[in-house]
């Protein structure tokens, strides 16, 4: 029998928390946070969902569809970024939340992203290039060129500084039940 899920003010104030902190090291931050070559510092925050699945993957979702959409209004990405790279985060928070040995929590982060992100990102940042053999890449090349980029910066932004935060997290919330 599936366990029903009570969503109380707490989960909201921690859902609302976690997105105002994903938007804002976003935001601040456009320079690392946006383009094809990118180190989103709010990533870190991606393996939450293991600490509190409902609160961090509503959190997750929440605050990365507000710095899409941000970037888009202030010309940096686009539409397809506020859709697909909101959804690509919602996927991986909740693949997180399957994760029990924790040197994998942010591989659903790193794989998802780098996969989805890098099939429209170009799009964005194609005419502002200034490498001009990256430009004149082939279309799967500069794919999969960007899945690595996208991907290492991933890396650095959930195992450098994710997996540090989550289990200083843990430690403090051992033996409390969060939602």
């Amino acid at each position: 029998m599936k366990k029903k899920i009570e969503i109380d003010s707490k989960v909201i104030a921690r859902a609302a928390l976690i997105a105002a902190l994903y938007f804002v090291l976003t935001a601040f931050l456009p320079a690392i946070s946006y383009g094809p070559l990118q180190i989103r510092v709010s990533e870190a925050l991606t393996l939450l969902p293991a600490l509190m699945p409902v609160s961090a993957t509503i959190g997750l979702f929440v605050g990365c569809f507000l710095a899409n959409l941000y970037g888009m209004v202030v010309s940096i990405t686009g539409i397809y970024d506020v859709i697909f790279g909101s959804l690509a985060t919602l996927v991986a928070a909740l693949l997180t939340t399957r994760i029990k040995k924790k040197p994998f929590l942010p591989l659903p982060t790193i794989i998802v992203n780098a996969v989805v992100v890098s099939a429209y990102i170009w799009q964005y940042f194609i005419d502002s290039l200034k490498i001009e053999w990256l430009k004149n890449l082939s279309p799967i090349i500069r794919y999969l060129f960007t899945v690595v980029s996208i991907g290492m910066g991933e890396t650095i932004a959930t195992y450098f500084l994710g997996l540090p935060l989550f289990l200083a997290l843990e430690k403090q919330l051992k033996g409390k039940n969060l939602l």
